[in-house]
């Protein structure tokens, strides 16, 4: 194989890689709106969005990132005491898998 040809298989991990979000769910509503509103003033890209129905979580709101950022969104959740129940890498219409950190 010629050092300067792409393997295709690994190209496409590592853009699936790039592209994994994260949906971190919120045991309450206070956190979910305090989350999005650090995340917000700390200019880190997220949204704030529904918790998907086979997520479902007593609170209704979630917020996705990518997974590039979610070390800095872990370090202000601390800072500012927000505490996330459940976190998983989604994509909607696939298996949502359990992120550990």
């Amino acid at each position: 194989m010629n050092v300067f040809e792409v393997d295709s298989k690994k190209l496409d991990v590592c853009r699936d890689k790039e592209l994994q979000k994260i949906l971190i769910l919120f045991s309450s509503y206070y956190f979910a709106d305090k989350a999005d509103k650090m995340l917000g003033q700390y200019k880190v890209p997220h949204q704030l969005m529904p918790v998907p129905p086979e997520l479902s979580s007593a609170c209704g709101l979630s917020i996705g990132v990518q997974e590039e950022y979610i070390e800095e969104v872990l370090r202000i959740f601390e800072v500012e005491k927000i505490t996330p129940s459940h976190m998983y890498y989604y994509e909607k219409g696939k298996e949502p898998i359990e992120y550990k950190h």
